[in-house]
């Protein structure tokens, strides 16, 4: 912990903290479900306002914010920030509103399923996405689940499951109710020898983690804005492989992105709706844009990339893992049971316990969240899935070592009072 945080140190822990003004009041250990507000992504937004409310709103975007989110510097700006998060190509970059919307676009729009095709998924997986899955069942496809062992994915469990008729592996890079990471290279690995798509849903990792798109071989990334990415909800990452993004043409057709030599032709006399439009899309990820982000969010997303490529993905990802590992020890100190794996190299910060009595998890977590007025409320969730689950608690590079010392204390006066 020393050498970590001395690393925050030097980019200003008190600064850092200062950019959430709920610190004061909340042990916040709540970023996997969504996280408080931030004051430079908020004085971004207020920004975008108050050019709004000054008449500063034009068709043309150096006038000030524009009318559409895609006409603005800002819109470019997040993918050019999102590409150096996640160490990816700009082109293979683009906006997108939720992982739920990306994830449709993908798999009803880009994918052709045929009957006999199979998916292969995992019975911890975020509902968002097997609840689109299961619509393929009416296209003949086979949905594959793979049973948790302990809240892990077992390698061997993939292989056994993907063949040549793989079309898509889905996968939660950490996932929600356990804090399992998968060595997710090794999943593409398997995937990719059968020809089959890699789908990573990383809104659990990105922020959290420094995640390397090339290095891991995925086809396909997904991302939000709101939780350990610590931004406003309503923005978020859609990243495609370079090679593979002329291969898909979509269905959903944004015509802002129609690769019209001159641009948008609406200032000509001579402008066709068809005749000038009749050009096929961008070769970049913007091909896929579906138009779904407004401005002032996208002010605010920026903000927050800045805020996190000045901090430094690496000192973010040691910060994280480091509290997580001492949250982790001190768990078994006082004899809770611990849900996360214990492979470090299997986790990071989103550390899932239980005090072994489901009936002592709830009395637990609600105490937690509303503790009377003499002490400070822990903000943590209860979740469960797959038979597996408890109380999770997310430790970000915001939070501090004491922060960690005061949930295990009250945690510990908890379990003797309630078990007296």
């Amino acid at each position: 912990m020393t050498g970590v945080s001395r690393m925050i140190q030097d980019a200003g822990l008190k600064r850092i903290r200062e950019q959430y003004p709920m610190l004061k009041h909340w042990v916040f250990f709540n970023a996997a479900d969504q996280m408080i507000p931030g004051r430079y992504w908020m004085d971004a937004m207020r920004e975008c306002i108050n050019l709004y409310e000054a008449g500063r709103i034009e068709d043309d975007a150096p006038y000030g914010p524009a009318t559409h989110p895609f006409l603005t510097n800002i819109f470019f700006e997040t993918i050019r920030k999102s590409a150096r998060l996640l160490h990816a190509l700009e082109e293979e970059v683009t906006n997108i509103y939720r992982v739920m919307t990306a994830a449709n676009l993908i798999i009803n729009d880009l994918l052709k399923w045929e009957r006999g095709d199979n998916v292969v998924f995992t019975d911890m997986d975020y509902p968002s996405i097997p609840f689109i899955l299961l619509n393929l069942r009416k296209k003949g496809v086979e949905l594959r689940r793979i049973k948790n062992v302990n809240g892990e994915i077992l390698i061997s469990d993939i292989e056994k499951s993907v063949d040549d008729r793989t079309k898509l592996v889905v996968v939660n890079h950490t996932m929600p109710w356990s804090g399992f990471t998968y060595n997710v290279k090794e999943v593409a690995r398997i995937a990719h020898e059968h020809g089959a798509y890699v789908l990573d849903d990383a809104i659990q990792a990105v922020g959290a983690i420094d995640v390397d798109v090339h290095r891991d071989d995925v086809d396909f990334l997904l991302t939000g804005s709101y939780k350990w990415q610590c931004g406003p909800e309503g923005a978020g990452i859609l990243y495609v492989k370079r090679e593979l993004i002329e291969r898909f043409d979509p269905d959903f057709r944004n015509y802002i992105w129609a690769d019209v030599p001159g641009g948008i032709p609406f200032s000509s006399p001579e402008h066709d709706n068809v005749k000038h439009w009749d050009y096929p899309l961008v070769r970049t990820a913007n091909r896929f844009d579906m138009g779904v982000c407004v401005t002032p969010v996208l002010f605010g997303w920026d903000a927050t990339l800045d805020f996190l490529l000045s901090i430094g993905m690496d000192t973010i990802e040691q910060r994280v893992r480091g509290l997580g590992n001492y949250l982790f020890d001190r768990l078994h100190e006082i004899g809770c049971r611990v849900r996360t794996p214990e492979d470090r190299s299997k986790r990071h910060g989103l550390i899932v316990y239980s005090t072994g009595d489901h009936s002592l998890d709830q009395i637990s977590f609600k105490y937690f969240n509303a503790p009377p007025p003499s002490e400070k409320p822990i903000k943590v969730s209860l979740r469960y899935v797959g038979g597996v689950g408890g109380i999770r608690v997310s430790t970000h590079f915001f939070n501090t070592k004491e922060e960690v010392d005061y949930l295990i204390e009250t945690q510990r006066k908890l379990l003797r009072k309630l078990k007296t």
